[in-house]
């Protein structure tokens, strides 16, 4: 096409362009530890009403401070505080026996998209403890995935990974009316003794099986 060149501010069209050398500020973004990663808490849409720029691009774009602090936290997401982190002294490290060996095991599948989708519900929202880190929320099934080897979300839970593993050990249940119950064996741990009574913490409207809840409740007490 001639001309070669269309600019589109003046709409004139020319063969020849003029260069200009334009200085421009570099800017570079270090996270460090106080990187936070959302997880899938608010997706593109939520982000776009959130947004200062109506640009589609994929780019770094602008935020609503406020309204993108009220929104995270909403969905449990906790941010450090500006303070400096302290050096613990280090041990000198003891080495034990290393290497690896081989082992066939099953994977199940579908357990990422699962979190995930518990975490579109919930938020990084322990629903025994509360908010925590990403790092340690983990998918729970209210029934055992080894029998039915599905993954339903009005069967499933985002826990912290310790509570967790108490959930999945028959040490803790959840009752038909979302309150928790905690093993008498637990009675020395203070901790978790705590939570005996506890009410879930997930929205009144949420897409619970209350049936498979009060199967799994009745099932986990029988053997305390």
């Amino acid at each position: 096409m001639l001309p070669r060149f269309w600019c589109s501010r003046c709409k004139n069209a020319f063969d020849t362009p003029t260069s200009e050398t334009v200085r421009v500020t570099a800017f570079r973004a270090h996270y460090g530890g106080t990187w936070q990663p959302l997880d899938g808490c608010l997706d593109k849409t939520q982000l776009s009403e959130l947004s200062l720029s109506r640009s589609d691009q994929q780019s770094i774009k602008r935020m609503d401070r406020r309204r993108t602090l009220t929104a995270i936290d909403a969905r449990g997401v906790r941010l450090p505080g500006r303070r400096e982190l302290r050096r613990a002294d280090r041990l000198r490290p003891q080495e034990l026996p290393g290497g690896r060996r081989r082992s066939a095991a099953a994977v199940r599948r579908g357990q990422d998209g699962f979190r995930r989708a518990l975490v579109r519900e919930y938020g990084l929202i322990c629903a025994v403890t509360g908010a925590a880190p990403a790092e340690v929320l983990e998918a729970a099934h209210l029934r055992p995935f080894a029998e039915t080897e599905q993954h339903r979300v009005e069967e499933g839970l985002i826990l912290r990974s310790d509570v967790h593993r108490l959930f999945d050990s028959g040490l803790l249940a959840i009752d038909a009316e979302l309150v928790v119950h905690v093993a008498p064996s637990l009675a020395g741990h203070a901790v978790y003794s705590a939570l005996a009574g506890v009410p879930l913490r997930i929205p009144p409207d949420a897409p619970m099986d209350r049936a498979v809840v009060a199967d799994h409740h009745a099932a986990t007490v029988a053997t305390w």
